[in-house]
């Protein structure tokens, strides 16, 4: 089942590959066709993760009241999750959603080895065809890696494929950084943020340019995505607060003349 999702995937990029003539530019399409199908959840997502933060202070209030009942805390937390309709776990769906696709293009454009000796199906297509997977000569090579062209060619060829590693390890960092919360609640954001950025520089260096470019292209819309939609709930809690305030300030006025 998993080998006919991998044959899936490649025989949809290789119809579009026929259609905009180069396999970078095919691998942004399926990446944009799929963030913009995910935007439903993306937006969920980010509302959760706003809201999360926003009852942070009375979420640790129970934490902090129930600390030695578990279960007791534990109830009062869905109770609280319910009542303001906050889901902790929809944070993680388009993650998850995607890292499929994420395996998937991994394995599509993995280059031939000792245990694999055509490699994935984009590998075999290219080789049976005469041809080289790339992304507008700017990237000679999707399948090739950081790790690949700095032993085989050097610095100078590299250098495009450092800048995807460098746009990964940014997609991991900025949205932390975007992630509202108190002070205290930031700084931890921002170590998380730059210990995760580190760690996929470590691992993003071995990794086929393909997947990178995919992970950059999604990143780039979904940070994108998060910034408006913070903006607009930011927007909306301001308004919501100043609708309050107006409505309420009559009725003290009349309470005083009293």
């Amino acid at each position: 089942m998993w080998n006919a999702f991998v044959n899936l995937l490649f025989e949809i990029l290789r119809q579009i590959y026929y259609v905009v003539g180069d396999w970078g530019l095919a691998i942004i399409v399926v990446t944009v066709a799929l963030r913009l199908m995910m935007t439903p959840l993306m937006v969920k997502q980010v509302r959760s993760t706003y809201e999360l933060q926003k009852h942070q202070p009375k979420m640790k209030e129970i934490q902090e009241k129930y600390k030695d009942d578990k279960e007791k805390q534990s109830q009062k937390l869905q109770e609280f999750y319910a009542e303001h309709k906050v889901n902790p776990f929809a944070s993680c769906l388009p993650m998850l959603l995607q890292m499929p696709i994420f395996i998937a293009l991994f394995q599509m454009l993995a280059a031939p080895s000792e245990s694999k000796p055509l490699g994935g199906p984009l590998a075999e297509y290219l080789s049976s065809n005469s041809g080289v997977g790339s992304f507008f000569n700017i990237i000679p090579d999707i399948m090739n890696s950081a790790k690949g062209v700095y032993a085989g060619s050097g610095v100078i060829a590299v250098i495009p494929y450092v800048a995807l590693l460098l746009i990964f390890a940014l997609s991991i960092l900025i949205p932390q950084l975007m992630t509202p919360g108190d002070k205290s609640q930031k700084q931890n954001q921002r170590v998380m943020g730059f210990s995760m950025a580190a760690m996929m520089l470590f691992f993003g260096w071995g990794m086929p340019a393909g997947v990178l470019l995919y992970w950059d292209t999604s990143s780039v819309i979904g940070i994108v995505q998060q910034w408006f939609t913070q903006k607009a709930m930011k927007k909306a809690t301001e308004d919501a607060e100043e609708d309050k305030k107006s409505s309420s300030g009559p009725i003290k006025k009349k309470s005083k003349k009293k």
